[in-house]
């Protein structure tokens, strides 16, 4: 009983103020447990939703052409909306709901109505342009909810520490509850779609059930059904099982984000604090009134400084230059802060190295279930202990990233982990060279020791892969504090948007290159069986991609530099006044905890003085 109040009460304790309480990274990972469940579900499903799984569309001219276009449009309005919300959430200030919370709420609450509206599309009473704004505007207003919720979040789940190792934590539990909602879409999804499965007639009712043609065919004739005039129609095919399964992932999300939303309240305020009580130590005044410019005033001075007759355009970039100084949010002054970030250099690494790696875990969930169909003899139950694999990897080995994090650094630990991702990726490309004999045994009573012989690459490629979902928005965080202490600007919010554009643009190129080249090798969308050669094909697609998506992610990620000692420094003070915003006492920088990394600094630093002296 003892033991487990003591846990109870460090689950709940924040250490005087100077620690992130273990509830609290508990509610960030439910929050994008709920999140991964929506984002990946559209992601997944709604190509396929759109261009087969309402009956009768095509009849009315609405094509799977159309439908892309729809997706397109989305992801463009969608690119717009990361730069503009991470600026605007950087820019806000509220007593009540502080720099994130609103638009987590205002995010939520559009997130599930939009969510909700894709799926529930009123298609039999509409033409083709109907459906096709339906798809397009709700995709659009999906996409930026998502944005509104997502990008706070990650900027709130980096500002809320100052811990160098505890910032790694955070992203760990995010990523691993974030990963379970991306890939538990894809394992349940089938569940919820099967009892729709059967025989319809001409209007589309449901005559006889059955998962498969076989059970439903037996129903049939046990019944006494004659199935003359009627046609079998699997459960994806149909709009019934993907409907369910978003009011499940909908319900779910609202339980999780409540859950992250009340939990954290309390974070508005020390938020505040901390940063009323950093900006007094530099003089600066936050409640000072906003300074208004005008172009007159920029003209005079211009004139006053020898320019006697100023250009229009001289004078428009002067008054973008004192907004832009005094903070003000304009739409120009968005997108120029957006792209500012990619001037410097270690965000530049950072955002780039991510957006090419992280193709990699793309290209294996979306291809990885063709793969192992078509290219591989696998069973669905031997598929699924493949996927399961990769999934229990990319969680299971996140504990062994945040401890080399901690002992050696967090470009270290990714760096490591791309190395084991691009090992497992050497290994899954030479079972499919000798996919032969694998599927051979697939086809015999040793049908075991073929899984047996994939499963080893699918294990490594998901332990490294796993370091992409924690470690680089950690890595930021560490840029944040650099680029504050140098600037006196806070861009978490800013480089979130970043990160969290560069996932997306990822996605959007993968999806796209990887689908056209499926079809130059003959794939056929919906076909219950393919050529050799198009089996083979993809096959190809997905190991000579993973190969170079892994590989050119290393190599951007090597030339990483950031400074452990100096960013724990940096975050040391914080912790100071963090523990006296809590109303705590002045903490010593001994007692935070100097890493082993600065005591060696220091040590170094120390016998140079003596050997001086």
């Amino acid at each position: 009983m003892g033991k487990l109040k003591g846990f109870f009460k460090g689950f709940f304790d924040d250490h005087g103020g100077t620690k992130v309480r273990k509830i609290d990274m508990l509610a960030l990972g439910m929050g994008d447990f709920g999140y991964g469940l929506v984002s990946s579900t559209v992601a997944t499903y709604i190509t396929s939703f759109g261009t087969m799984a309402l009956p009768g569309v095509s009849e009315r001219g609405f094509t799977a052409l159309l439908m892309g276009i729809a997706v397109g449009i989305a992801v463009i309005f969608d690119a717009i909306s990361d730069p503009i919300m991470g600026f605007v959430s950087d820019h806000f200030r509220s007593k009540v709901f502080g720099k994130r919370h609103l638009f987590m709420l205002v995010g939520l609450i559009g997130m599930m109505a939009t969510g909700l509206a894709v799926w529930y599309i009123p298609y039999q009473s509409m033409n083709a342009a109907g459906i096709f704004i339906w798809f397009t505007v709700f995709l659009i207003l999906l996409r930026t909810f998502n944005t509104m919720y997502y990008t706070p979040v990650g900027a709130f789940s980096v500002e809320i520490s100052t811990d160098y190792n505890e910032r790694t934590t955070i992203q760990a539990a995010r990523s691993v509850l974030y990963i379970i909602g991306l890939l538990l879409c894809v394992v349940v999804m089938g569940s919820f779609q099967n009892k729709y499965a059967g025989f319809y007639d001409a209007a589309n009712n449901l005559v006889v059930q059955g998962k498969t043609i076989e059970k439903a065919t037996e129903a049939a004739a046990a019944s006494g059904i004659d199935l003359t005039g009627l046609s079998y129609r699997k459960g994806q095919q149909l709009p019934g099982g993907y409907r369910d399964f978003a009011l499940v992932g909908t319900a779910i999300t609202v339980v999780t984000s409540a859950f992250l939303l009340l939990t954290t309240r309390r974070y508005v305020k020390i938020l505040r604090l901390r940063e009323e009580k950093a900006a007094q130590e530099k003089g600066i005044d936050l409640n000072a009134p906003e300074p208004k410019f005008t172009m007159q005033q920029c003209r005079e001075e211009l004139i006053a400084e020898g320019n006697k007759k100023p250009l229009r355009l001289q004078v428009r970039n002067r008054l973008q230059k004192k907004r832009a100084e005094a903070g003000q949010v304009t739409v120009g002054a968005i997108f120029r802060n957006f792209f500012a970030s990619f001037k410097v250099k270690e965000m530049r690494t950072i955002a780039i190295g991510y957006v090419v790696a992280m193709m990699s875990a793309t290209l294996i969930i979306s291809l990885g279930f063709n793969v192992f169909t078509f290219t591989f003899d696998l069973t669905n139950t031997q598929m699924y202990v493949l996927m399961g694999a990769l999934l229990l990897c990319t969680i299971g080995f996140q504990p062994l990233w945040m401890k080399l994090s901690k002992v050696k650094s967090k470009q270290f630990a990714m760096f490591t982990g791309l190395i084991v991702s691009f090992i497992g990726c050497i290994v899954l490309f030479i079972c499919f060279l000798c996919r032969v004999p694998i599927n051979e045994l697939l086809n015999t009573d040793k049908e075991a020791w073929g899984v047996v012989l994939l499963c080893p690459s699918l294990m490594l490629a998901g332990a490294g892969t796993g370091v992409l979902y924690s470690m680089p928005l950690a890595l930021v965080g560490d840029v944040v504090v650099i680029q504050r202490e140098e600037t006196g600007i806070d861009k978490t919010g800013t480089y979130a948007g970043v990160m969290t554009f560069c996932y997306k643009a990822g996605q959007g190129i993968v999806t796209a290159v990887s689908t056209a080249l499926m079809g130059a090798v003959g794939f056929k969308t919906g076909e219950a069986s393919q050529t050799r050669d198009a089996a083979d094909g993809i096959g190809w697609i997905l190991c000579i991609g993973v190969l170079i998506f892994v590989g050119a992610g290393l190599i951007i990620f090597s030339t990483l530099k950031l400074d452990k000692a100096r960013i724990s420094r940096i975050l040391d003070r914080q912790k100071q006044q963090a523990a006296e915003v809590a109303g705590g006492a002045s903490v010593p920088i001994a007692e935070v905890g100097i890493t082993p990394v600065e005591e060696a600094v220091e040590e170094a630093a120390a016998s140079e003085d003596v050997e001086e002296e």
